[in-house]
């Protein structure tokens, strides 16, 4: 937990960083979840998305370290220095000769400067300017003059604080992700999805989505919801059965499977996976937009366990690796690649052009010389759009559907991660090349059957 808390300012031999990016994806993960369910009549995926954001957005966990007071106790920001930046136990700074002490002083006169950055008046003082304030030769008006009359100026001061740190709004919202990934590491799923409970982010089939986002703290264990059963919008529907069979047949489900290696359970994942919100015959289900949502949360956290376990990369590297391999230019080639493009659904003939825009300009790449290909994908893993193709954009539907496929696949297998993780391997088999030479492998201490957790019954 110290790493957790531990910013990389410090200077240390650990900080929170790396820790950090493995929490936000698992936050990113088990939020999306609850929302699946808590928000089961919106399938509008900038819905979902928005509230997701106000769960797991950067404000939302800074008021989170706020109410824990992380900045006041926890949190190590600065190298040590035992001269400048360390008061020994017991002790504190000097005392004023009119009472009071002379940092918390300094505090109080950053709070009176208006339209100034928190802190701020520290750079535009001196070691000398405390000790007249100390003396009382300086009064603490005179001392905001003074302040602001150098900042006016640019006369840069600059002091330390002993018994204070600064400690930004974001790098207290990183230290509560790195705490939500300190506990998935170290405790596993189920506790810490009760860590995320006890600081007000209570993921339990019994709470509502506006007490998560009132960040309403529950000592409780946490119950999630039972996997969905089917995909179909109501009863009513659930029994048409011949006209569940002719979509399946039009959709190719057998096709699809074999392609994936996958058998549906339940096919109606699978018929909602391939809905494009355009094709108007589908009415047994909805449409790809809320298994879109989902299907990108599994992956992202999956992919994050795979390159956190299997490479000791610094969390910028970590973070650029993650983005190539998930991203809608790579989801659109890798569904292109195995041929799954052409089952999609829809009734938008600017669709199909798209796509087939799409698919002559990989025909294209294909027959270029290898320096080329590798130019065209770091654009692509970038995705930047090459200037000698302004005209070809990848259609966005291949990359949706991609994560639609695997969001149905999850909720098919009743939540079981692995059974994921096996078909995205067996799909993408060169895909993880990115990390070739280093050890091949999965922590499953991170990918504990999710079952255990997501299967039990409200």
């Amino acid at each position: 937990m110290v790493q957790a808390l531990t910013l990389s300012a410090a200077r240390d031999r650990w900080d929170m960083e790396r820790m950090g990016i493995l929490g936000d994806a698992f936050l990113k993960y088990s939020t999306t979840i609850f929302l699946h369910y808590n928000m089961a009549d919106t399938c509008d995926e900038g819905d979902l998305s928005t509230v997701r954001s106000k769960i797991v957005g950067n404000l939302n966990l800074f008021h989170i370290a706020e109410s824990l007071g992380l900045a006041n106790c926890g949190i190590v920001s600065t190298r040590m220095d035992p001269v400048v930046t360390w008061t020994p136990p017991g002790y504190q700074s000097a005392a004023m000769v009119g009472g009071g002490i002379v940092e918390e002083n300094v505090v109080e006169l950053d709070k009176e400067m208006v339209g100034w950055v928190v802190g701020d008046i520290r750079g535009w003082i001196t070691r000398e300017d405390l000790e007249k304030l100390r003396l009382g030769e300086m009064t603490e008006d005179e001392m905001k003059v003074l302040a602001r009359g150098r900042r006016k100026e640019h006369k840069v001061g600059g002091v330390k604080l002993s018994d204070f740190r600064l400690v930004s709004d974001k790098a207290q919202a990183d230290c509560v992700e790195a705490m939500v990934g300190c506990y998935l590491l170290h405790c596993g799923m189920e506790n810490c999805l009760d860590f995320m409970a006890r600081i007000g982010i209570n993921l339990s089939s019994t709470s509502r989505v506006e007490e998560v986002i009132e960040r309403r703290q529950s000592r409780e264990k946490v119950i999630m919801q039972t996997p969905q059963k089917d995909a179909f919008c109501s009863d009513h529907v659930r029994n048409e059965k011949a006209k569940l069979q002719t979509l399946m047949s039009k959709l190719g489900a057998d096709q699809i499977e074999k392609i994936t290696g996958y058998t549906f359970k339940e096919k109606s994942f699978l018929l909602q996976a391939f809905t494009h919100p355009s094709y108007g015959d589908n009415r047994l289900t909805a449409s790809y937009e809320k298994l879109e949502f989902l299907g990108d949360a599994v992956l992202d956290y999956l992919v994050t366990c795979y390159i956190y376990t299997n490479t000791d990369a610094d969390p910028s590297r970590l973070t650029v690796i993650r983005s190539a391999l998930v991203c809608n230019n790579m989801f659109a080639s890798l569904l292109t690649d195995i041929q799954l493009d052409q089952f999609i659904l829809h009734c938008t003939p600017g669709i199909y052009n798209k796509i087939k825009e799409y698919l002559d300009d990989k025909w294209w790449d294909e027959t270029q010389p290898a320096e080329v290909k590798v130019d065209k994908t770091l654009k692509q893993i970038n995705e930047e759009d090459p200037p000698e193709l302004d005209m070809v954009e990848v259609p966005k539907v291949l990359g949706d559907v991609f994560e639609a496929l695997f969001g149905a696949i999850f909720l098919d297998s009743g939540h079981d991660l692995s059974v994921v993780w096996s078909v995205y391997r067996r799909m993408c088999p060169t895909h993880l090349n990115v990390l070739r030479g280093m050890e091949i492998g999965m922590d499953w201490n991170l990918l504990v059957m999710v079952s255990r957790v997501l299967s039990q019954d409200m």
